[in-house]
């Protein structure tokens, strides 16, 4: 018997939909995050200002939907990779094949980034975005990322960059280095920029939140 679309978005606890952007996203809590939650306490720092810690995400209904998409990774990541890639690739049957990982939170495990990866090359077609804070597990991981994920890597404070990692890109926060997101300028959406998907970009900047 074939699994429901229904089915698949229960068993991974469903995706996100962020108004900003053109595609679907995956958020899990950001008071889980490793390096975020570190960060947090430190002035001048990305995450003294999450903006996932504000505004409709502290919402119970969508901090409940987070905690459970944590729980449900945590728990079988090899289920979660399979049901995963089921469902994106029935969701991204028409429409513009773009995926944020994490627009709220971050990875957890090399096994979680190393999922990723897997779900990656299961969906060619899909061009995924990874913004990330764990700057030790991405130097640690020994396999090349898939031309289709791009792993951007943040760095930590308001108007600073950080060194490059190999296999990635990075983004900044009000630094005014490489390309400047429009977004503030486009009513708070992306538009046709597809900056952040693209490996080719070296440096995304964003405005502070």
């Amino acid at each position: 018997m074939k699994v429901t679309t229904k089915a698949l978005e229960l068993a991974v606890g469903g995706l996100s939909t962020p108004s900003k952007m053109p595609g679907y996203a995956y958020g899990t809590p950001a008071k889980r995050c490793k390096v975020g939650s570190i960060l947090r306490s430190k002035v001048g720092s990305v995450c003294s200002k999450c903006y996932a810690r504000k505004g409709m995400y502290v919402f119970p209904v969508v901090q409940t939907a987070q905690e459970k998409r944590l729980a449900i990774l945590s728990a079988n990541l090899a289920e979660w990779t399979a049901n995963m890639t089921a469902l994106l690739e029935r969701k991204y049957a028409n429409r513009e094949k773009v995926f944020r990982w994490h627009d709220s939170g971050d990875l957890q495990s090399p096994e979680h980034l190393d999922a990723i990866v897997t779900i990656a090359k299961n969906l060619p077609s899909i061009r995924f975005w990874l913004p990330t804070k764990e700057y030790d597990l991405i130097r640690r991981y020994a396999k090349p990322f898939p031309a289709n994920l791009t792993v951007r890597v943040s760095a930590p404070m308001i108007g600073q960059s950080i060194p490059a990692i190999p296999g990635t890109v990075r983004s900044t926060v009000g630094a005014n280095l490489g390309h400047a997101c429009p977004a503030p300028t486009q009513g708070g959406h992306c538009g046709d920029c597809r900056a952040c998907w693209t490996r080719t970009v070296p440096s995304v900047d964003y405005a502070k939140h």
